[in-house]
């Protein structure tokens, strides 16, 4: 067989003919549509997360500018913001339990049914506790999201397109963030509220319809002809077809290897888990410290306090616009430049924006002169460059470097660890603005930049075009020999 066909895992056999490359072409474009069905639940979950994280950005605004159902005070403001990101420490324990027990399928569907939870409170809303309450139920599906998504889609996706789909995601959930910087200021609160209801609404029907359970927790579960099946259906081929059993074979190996670790305890402390578990976690955890998501919830009040030739919200809507380009091209970069590369040149870039940014802040100039487009300039420096890297590779790390036995306990370890970073982050924002001057937290940022940058050189393994198995034993220090998923 062809690589080129034994990459896609792909089921037909053509002989030694002409005919080969069209047939090569065919069995990846059915390989690529199997897996668009299975992942489109996916992507629009990573949608509806988008939509919950950029709702804070005009709906905050709108609740303090008297136009919303009651009105916050700065503190109340900062407890909403920060609330969401309890609701992903609550979320990550909650999903956890599930993942393992009842398969990564039922997981995923945790995630539409809090956001439309969370839609229908805060649509309702009357004081700010019910938001408060909704917060914490949007937090817990972005968690769903945010921990097993990726994990999901390493799991069931071909060698050449996992990175590809995982960048995808975050491009979804850019999009369901634009959506709320485009509409969000020219609604009315409660239309907004019924915005996010929508993209969930359509995620739970998406995955119930095509998603198709995880092959490697069938092979964990020990239920063989049922994970040959979801193979094949994740494929677009047929259950007898020998490259299918080969790669059905190849993840009951590797299954099977991580099981004679022995106790969960024991395949933590081995050598590859315990540098897997290190790099992923630390990677992901302190994601919040690059500073995008604190950005993101007050995007409209930042450009208030700094200015901008450009309105608040039309300044956010050009940092969103751009910043969905930026993963756009990531998808096209990531498994062509590699990861490593991708999050160095993505965290100088962040460092390089946050500092500029900063030093404009404390120096406070003339607002009205030319100096006035350094603000937006330097938070487009910040979107375009997080979005290359700082974002989507930190979740596409985690879950292409934790083993299958570490994966249950460490993938939520690592987002409770995030949210407890992220809570931190943007309930102490304003406090320290307000205390040492608004150019204080934007220094902190780019102080972290530098650092990541230095520690990804040092420190992240490069995972690209490599198989899961191969990963696992790049980190056991010896090569795998088969290239199948």
């Amino acid at each position: 067989m062809s690589s080129a066909l034994r990459d896609e895992g792909d089921c037909r056999l053509p002989g030694p003919t002409k005919r080969t490359s069209s047939a090569a072409m065919a069995a990846g474009k059915a390989v690529w549509m199997a897996q668009a069905r299975s992942t489109a639940g996916s992507m629009m979950v990573a949608a509806s997360c988008g939509v919950a994280v950029g709702w804070a950005s005009s709906a905050v605004v709108k609740l303090q500018d008297r136009t919303g159902p009651f009105q916050l005070t700065d503190d109340q403001a900062s407890w909403v913001v920060s609330l969401n990101d309890v609701g992903i420490l609550l979320g990550s324990l909650l999903s956890g339990l599930c993942f393992s027990v009842l398969g990564r399928r039922a997981t995923l569907l945790l995630c539409p049914l809090l956001l439309l939870g969370w839609a229908a409170l805060t649509f309702a809303a009357t004081a700010p506790a019910f938001l408060y309450v909704a917060r914490l139920l949007s937090g817990a599906g972005m968690a769903v999201h945010f921990v097993y998504g990726n994990v999901y889609l390493a799991e069931v996706s071909v060698r050449s397109s996992r990175g590809l789909l995982s960048l995808l995601t975050s491009l979804f959930a850019m999009a369901g963030t634009l959506l709320q910087f485009c509409v969000g200021p020219y609604v009315s609160y409660r239309t907004q509220a019924w915005l996010g209801a929508l993209p969930a609404a359509a995620a739970l029907v998406l995955l119930l319809l095509f998603t198709v359970e995880s092959p490697y927790y069938l092979a964990m579960r020990d239920r063989p002809d049922e994970m040959l099946a979801a193979l094949a259906r994740l494929r677009g081929c047929s259950v007898e077809s020998d490259a299918l059993r080969d790669e059905a074979h190849e993840i009951e190996r590797t299954v099977e290897r991580q099981r004679s670790a022995g106790s969960l305890l024991a395949a933590l402390c081995s050598p590859a888990s315990r540098r897997a578990a290190s790099v992923g976690v630390v990677v992901q955890a302190t994601a919040p410290l690059f500073g995008e998501s604190v950005l993101m919830a007050y995007a409209q009040k930042i450009f208030i306090i700094s200015g901008s030739p450009l309105g608040d919200a039309q300044s956010a809507i050009v940092l969103y616009v751009a910043q969905a380009s930026a993963c756009l091209a990531c998808t096209a970069l990531v498994d062509r430049w590699g990861r490593r590369t991708l999050l160095s040149v993505s965290c100088l870039g962040n460092c390089i924006g946050m500092a500029v940014l900063s030093a404009y802040l404390g120096a406070s100039p003339d607002r009205q002169g030319p100096l006035q487009w350094i603000p937006l300039a330097s938070l487009l420096l910040f979107v375009v460059s997080c979005s290359l890297g700082a974002n989507p590779v930190p979740g596409l790390l985690l879950a292409e470097l934790l083993p299958q036995r570490a994966k249950p306990l460490m993938a939520p370890l690592s987002m409770m660890l995030f949210s407890v970073t992220a809570f931190a982050v943007s309930k102490s924002f304003l406090a320290l603005g307000e205390a040492a001057g608004m150019f204080a937290p934007f220094a902190v940022f780019a102080a972290w930049n530098a650092l990541a940058v230095a520690f990804t050189r040092l420190f992240v393994p490069e995972t690209k075009n490599k198989s899961l198995a191969e990963v696992y034993g790049m980190l056991s220090g010896r090569e795998e020999a088969p290239k199948q998923n």
